[in-house]
């Protein structure tokens, strides 16, 4: 996302995802890091043809940040159609929209904000949430990795790099720096 949005020719052409067909999705979403420090949600909804840039933090031009945006992946796609063949998504004229939300309190909860726009994002699927209240909290990284920890399977039933579910038996056998898939 950042790099279609904020690089350079050079590197969008490098950007080309050759594998992926995008008419097979209704959506995507990612995230984009402003200068190594700030956090923003994007939100490509086919099937309404919105796009959306959501800004955790407050004073920020969502509209004319979606807009911008809009312009850049209609870019992306033709160019991949120029490069690829691939005329997927290539005929969708991208209109910026903007989603309501709450803000973080702090210099620091981005990150955290974005997550959670997205978690939201792909519960209301393929609907479009109206808003995304979000109770900023000290807790809220806190809550957010018990969650995932919880969502986890164990290291122990799969190999951390490659997943396979058929283990060594033995802690002799299970020497997982050297996975034969790696």
């Amino acid at each position: 996302m950042g790099v279609i949005l904020h690089g350079t020719r050079e590197q969008i052409a490098r950007q080309e995802l050759k594998k992926v067909t995008f008419d097979l999705y209704d959506g995507a979403i990612g995230f984009v890091n402003i200068r190594n420090v700030h956090w923003k949600f994007v939100y490509l909804h086919a099937l309404s043809n919105h796009i959306y840039v959501v800004d955790p933090l407050q004073g920020s031009n969502e509209v004319e940040d979606s807009r911008k945006a809009a312009y850049k992946f209609g870019e992306y796609f033709k160019m991949r159609r120029n490069r690829l063949g691939k005329e997927d998504w290539v005929s969708i004229k991208w209109q910026p929209a903007k989603i309501t939300h709450t803000f973080q309190k702090d210099a620091t909860s981005c990150g955290a904000f974005v997550m959670q726009m997205a978690k939201m994002t792909v519960k209301e699927f393929p609907k479009i949430p109206k808003t995304f209240h979000i109770k900023s909290s000290q807790h809220l990284r806190r809550d957010m990795a018990e969650e995932i920890l919880r969502g986890s399977v164990s290291k122990d039933d799969f190999c951390s790099f490659c997943g396979i579910e058929d283990l060594p038996t033995t802690a002799v056998d299970a020497v997982w720096i050297q996975c034969e898939t790696y």
